[in-house]
C-alpha cells in the first residue's frame, strides 16, 4: 500500500479553480436580497460538505484500484456536465 502525497501546486490550481466557481456562483447571487442569498449559500454549502465527504469516503474504500482513473473519471463528469449547460443554454 503506497501512500500519494498531494503537491503544493496541485492544491493551489485546485483552490484557484474552486475560487473562480465560487465567483460565478457569487455573480448569479446578485439580484437575491440578503436572505435568499444567505440560504442559497447555506444549501450549497451542506450539499458540497455532504459530497465531499462521500468522496473521502469512496476514496478510501476503493481508492488504489480506482486511483490512475480518477482524473480520467473527474475530467468526463465534467465535460458532460458542461455540455449540458451548453445545450441547455444554447437550445432551451
Amino acid at each position: 500500500h503506497t501512500t500519494t502525497r498531494l503537491a503544493f501546486g496541485a492544491l493551489i490550481v485546485q483552490a484557484i479553480a474552486t475560487s473562480i466557481d465560487a465567483l460565478t456562483a457569487g455573480l448569479a447571487f446578485a439580484d437575491y436580497n440578503f436572505l435568499q442569498a444567505l440560504t442559497s449559500a447555506v444549501i450549497i454549502a451542506l450539499i458540497t460538505f455532504i459530497i465531499c465527504l462521500a468522496g473521502v469516503i469512496i476514496g478510501k474504500k476503493s481508492g488504489t484500484c480506482l486511483s490512475s482513473k480518477a482524473g480520467l473519471i473527474g475530467g468526463v463528469i465534467l465535460i458532460a456536465i458542461g455540455i449540458e449547460i451548453f445545450v441547455s443554454g444554447v437550445f432551451f
